[in-house]
């Protein structure tokens, strides 16, 4: 049974090199189920660990390993891809070169997190998941033409991702939910607005839900 955990590991590993060769081949719903799969193997491997017991160094380096692709080398893939369909109509070769620096931003902050923050009591600065799931977000609003394909969105939007990986603000987390359920409104309205949000524009909603993660974090640090 101590084997569970690490395989589970090995899951968001296999599912992280999934993605990246659909999005080689620019089928872009199989890397979808792919990033999807990673998700949930990478919530699994923690609690798995917890169930039987299992502690380790071994662990915590490989959990960052396989970060470091899925949650890493995935996106920096995705901004490649967004700034390939953007150099259909805009000539901006660089554009795509510039999507490796979240994967930079990413790796940095993993090796952040393993050396100062692994006992930090929530998030700070955008994990690395939830900035994919943020990137996911855009290239379905991208497809769905929610956002315009614009050099200058990409570069707003990117900048942003590379910031917020590590940035110095809190970033809304089961780890530091709020023991009462009086002082979760503020999860409750981002629930409810991600939601809302989900029901209109599907996945594409995740570029939205994501960077409001701090504002929650930042309302609950003055309210509460």
């Amino acid at each position: 049974m101590r084997w569970i955990p690490n395989a589970l590991t090995l899951g968001n590993v296999a599912s992280g090199m999934a993605a990246i060769w659909y999005l080689m081949f620019q089928n872009f719903e199989y890397a979808t189920v792919a990033v999807m799969l990673a998700f949930v193997f990478d919530g699994l491997d923690g609690w798995a660990a917890r169930k039987v017991g299992v502690s380790g160094e071994l662990g915590v380096q490989l959990d960052s390993l396989a970060d470091a692709i899925t949650f890493g080398v995935v996106p920096g893939f995705m901004w490649m891809q967004l700034a390939m369909w953007m150099n259909t109509e805009y000539s901006w070769p660089a554009l795509p070169v510039l999507g490796w620096a979240v994967t930079l931003a990413s790796v940095y902050r993993l090796a952040r997190f393993n050396s100062d923050m692994k006992d930090y009591p929530g998030f700070m600065g955008m994990p690395t998941p939830a900035n994919t799931a943020f990137v996911l977000g855009l290239m379905y609003a991208a497809d769905a033409e929610l956002i315009p394909l614009h050099p200058a969105v990409y570069l707003v939007a990117l900048a942003w991702s590379v910031y917020s990986l590590n940035a110095r603000f809190e970033v809304a987390s089961l780890k530091d939910c709020p023991i009462l359920w009086s002082d979760r409104k503020f999860r409750v309205a981002w629930v409810a607005v991600s939601l809302a949000a989900f029901a209109f524009w599907g996945l594409a909603a995740m570029a939205v839900a994501v960077p409001l993660l701090p504002v929650v974090s930042a309302l609950e640090k003055r309210f509460l």
